[in-house]
């Protein structure tokens, strides 16, 4: 199983990439990450981390690069996580997103539930917990 951390330039998904093989490493498990793969070599069972656009202020090319990565793992039929936040923060948020889709390791990646301040969607927002409540209301069908 594989963890692909992709993202635009700039968006820390190197970093991440880094910082998560040495935490799994610690906890002796046997997930493989891999910074920025092509998306024709990922399977149905990897996971896919998408660094979100947080970390500066964004570029057009960053934008349009963000939004192709979207739509290949969409085109490919792969779920993935947009992954938020600085440092420790971001890594904590990834090992979170780990935990939600490889079950088996959950015990070893789990982190403190974050306090909601998210209070209804809104459309332009990018706040990381907002998109991330904002779908989590969508999959469990809660209106």
């Amino acid at each position: 199983m594989k963890a692909a951390i992709l993202g635009a330039p700039a968006t820390g998904k190197t970093e991440l990439s880094l910082a998560l093989r040495k935490f799994l490493q610690n906890q002796d498990i046997p997930l493989d990450v891999a910074d920025s793969p092509d998306l024709q070599t990922l399977g149905k069972e990897d996971i896919a981390l998408l660094c979100g656009l947080d970390l500066s202020t964004f570029s057009a090319s960053q934008s349009l690069v963000d939004q192709q990565l979207r739509t290949g793992l969409q085109t490919l039929g792969m779920s993935f996580q947009v992954v938020y936040g600085q440092g420790t923060q971001r890594l904590q948020n990834a090992l979170f997103c780990l935990a939600s889709q490889a079950p088996q390791w959950a015990h070893a990646l789990k982190r403190k539930d974050i306090p909601v301040r998210w209070t209804g969607p809104c459309e332009t927002c990018g706040d990381g917990l907002c998109e991330h409540q904002l779908f989590t209301q969508l999959v469990s069908g809660k209106n």
